[in-house]
């Protein structure tokens, strides 16, 4: 619950509470590290306690605290309708407008975890860090992922399994959550090894992962690939 008063006049603004609804979420043990951000600028900068005055629009949006600092959630949905007043503008994943009235009440109930964001090739290129996971590898590979000039949706890591060798995926331009793909077309590497996998990204977060199978040396491994930035 967030208590904010104007300055202009005692009786202006009588009430404002805010609240996070997290009940039927993966978030409800995290509830009491939840935090309203707000903004009176139009969202250029964000604070905990902003200046506001009857009358005005600002905006809204949920963080969560880690380490004692805010940290924005963009990746989820968030339904504000059951806020009094209602948002007056628009409505965003994690954002809402609203009119500062004499009583506020508001409420964020997450009602989605996975917000939808379309498919961008250009957010893939640059440095990443690829997480192995298996009982055959772990640690993390530094890669830098370029994009293929002809074509869009596919690109190269220069560090596939910390060897220092090339191996390119492919990303499926999505249309829902559960179609964002992204594979690892059976392909031998420049030191001979047969690289092969498949798995899904996660567009808004910017993160992908691809179950690997890697033949050489007569062996065979395999591990999950979790790239992250």
């Amino acid at each position: 619950m967030v208590l904010i008063s104007c300055d202009k006049s005692e009786e202006a603004i009588q009430t404002f509470n805010a609240m996070v609804d997290a009940s039927n979420s993966s978030f409800k043990d995290d509830k009491y590290s939840m935090v309203f951000r707000f903004s009176n600028d139009n969202g250029a900068t964000y604070v905990d306690y902003p200046l506001l005055e009857k009358g005005k629009s600002y905006k809204a949006k949920v963080a969560i605290l880690e380490d004692g600092a805010p940290v924005d959630l963009p990746c989820i949905d968030i339904d504000w309708s059951t806020s009094n007043p209602a948002p007056s503008g628009e409505t965003s994943a994690n954002v809402a407008e609203f009119t500062v009235a004499e009583s506020t009440q508001i409420i964020a109930k997450i009602i989605g975890e996975k917000h939808y964001t379309q498919f961008s090739p250009s957010s893939w290129t640059g440095d990443w860090g690829g997480d192995e996971v298996g009982a055959c590898c772990s640690g993390t590979d530094a890669n830098s992922i370029r994009q293929d000039p002809s074509n869009a949706n596919k690109f190269i890591m220069d560090n596939f399994w910390g060897d220092g060798v090339d191996a390119y995926i492919i990303f499926t331009p999505s249309t829902n959550n559960d179609d964002q793909i992204v594979t690892l077309p059976q392909q031998v590497t420049s030191e001979g090894g047969t690289a092969s996998g498949a798995g899904t990204y996660d567009q808004c977060r910017g993160t992908f992962s691809i179950n690997t199978t890697y033949k050489i040396g007569g062996k065979t491994y395999n591990w999950m690939y979790n790239f992250h930035r």
